[in-house]
């Protein structure tokens, strides 16, 4: 199951890209509007082999997903890290700087791995990204490195949070790929 948070076009290019690489079962998708929240299901349709289900809140959506994508505009958190499910993959697209960030600093806490597209876009944010003075500074890996084995992936009951800095519409390839690499050690 995946759950997306938000409804642009960000949101429905990682539904297509996600649908390219994984059946979809199922999706559940919330945003603050119900128009659009509605909308957005009835878009992706045909995408997704199963249900698409417009949730009443962030927390329904996120309730049983394997799959976590946030592709909002929000300056300030749009979740709980408690509604992450163990073994989960989070990545977030939108704002992941100081003073504007769709997640906040529990998240990345909660997470066992923390990985990104480019360590060097990360470093080059202004404001700094989220992590700047936090013990998650040092945890972020690049996706490439854990790909290659040369970094463990998350504990199989551990939450993979992947910080996209925008390869638009590659986050849910890369996330799969993440996922098999994790799948794979552990076997």
């Amino acid at each position: 199951m995946v759950a997306i948070i938000g409804t642009g076009t960000q949101a429905y290019a990682q539904v297509w890209a996600l649908a390219a690489v994984r059946d979809l079962r199922e999706v559940r998708v919330y945003s603050r509007d119900p128009g659009r929240r509605k909308s957005f299901a009835e878009r992706v349709a045909p995408l997704v082999g199963g249900a698409r289900r417009p949730a009443t809140d962030a927390r329904a959506a996120c309730e049983g997903a394997q799959i976590v994508i946030l592709a909002t505009s929000s300056h300030t958190p749009v979740l709980d890290p408690a509604w992450i499910d163990p073994g989960a993959y989070v990545t977030t697209l939108g704002p992941k700087q100081q003073g504007r960030a769709e997640f906040g600093l529990d998240l990345p806490e909660a997470a066992s791995l923390l990985v990104t597209d480019s360590l060097d876009q990360i470093g080059a944010y202004d404001p700094p990204n989220v992590l700047v003075g936090t013990p998650g500074e040092h945890w972020l890996v690049s996706l490439g490195a854990v790909r290659t084995g040369e970094v463990a992936g998350a504990a199989p009951d551990g939450i993979s949070l992947s910080f996209s800095v925008g390869l638009a519409g590659t986050e849910a390839f890369l996330l799969d790929r993440l996922a098999a690499s994790i799948e794979n050690v552990h076997q």
